[in-house]
């Protein structure tokens, strides 16, 4: 079975350093997102949280691009999450393939999985996807080593993630341990919807 992963909120556990950087680059740690504002985040749709936030969609390439140097500089701070690290041990050692498509960057990813000694079990990694364009990349990745439709599974923690696995036309694998909150995930209707990652053994396409 293929599983392609998201990468911010379902392999890598930053969303703290997300908040910050967010702080510090759009509200210049002058009025930071208050730990209300930040659950009721959390229960949104990926649109409406970045529409609540005050940020059109034009200006998220510009936002993403100055995030960058400070994402960069705050890897050595993360880590994943727990349980994930042996479960994808044990689904490569199973035979199954395990790929990334985010719309982080190819450089943050591979310095990550290097620190969290997991960069051997993922066969490729489609990065810079855009944050609604994920869609496309699934696509590609898939088309680029065969995958049939059937048999892959996309993995995210956000809404979009679940909007993303219908557009490329394969099962959407919910996670509650990222951004989004299980009652605002159910709501979407993904394939699946998991709250601990060893529930990834058993998933059955």
């Amino acid at each position: 079975m293929n599983y392609i992963f998201d990468f911010d909120g379902t392999i890598a556990d930053s969303f703290v350093a997300m908040v910050a950087i967010y702080n510090k680059n759009i509200r210049n740690n002058d009025n930071p997102l208050s730990a209300d504002e930040i659950q009721a985040l959390r229960g949104m749709t990926s649109r409406r949280a970045i529409r609540s936030l005050g940020v059109h969609w034009w200006q998220l390439p510009k936002l993403l691009l100055s995030g960058l140097p400070d994402f960069k500089a705050l890897i050595p701070t993360l880590t994943s999450f727990p349980g994930l690290p042996e479960t994808l041990k044990t689904l490569h050692e199973r035979g199954d393939k395990l790929y990334i498509v985010t719309s982080n960057t190819r450089d943050s990813v591979d310095k990550f999985l290097n620190l969290n000694k997991v960069p051997d079990y993922f066969a490729d990694i489609e990065s810079g996807a855009g944050l609604f364009k994920k869609a496309k990349h699934i696509r590609k990745i898939m088309k680029k080593h065969h995958m049939p439709r059937k048999h892959t599974v996309y993995i995210g923690d956000e809404t979009r993630d679940i909007q993303a696995a219908r557009l490329a036309f394969i099962k959407g694998v919910s996670v509650t341990w990222g951004f989004n909150t299980r009652e605002i995930l159910s709501k979407q209707h993904p394939s699946f919807i998991i709250d601990k990652p060893k529930e990834l053994l058993n998933i059955r396409l």
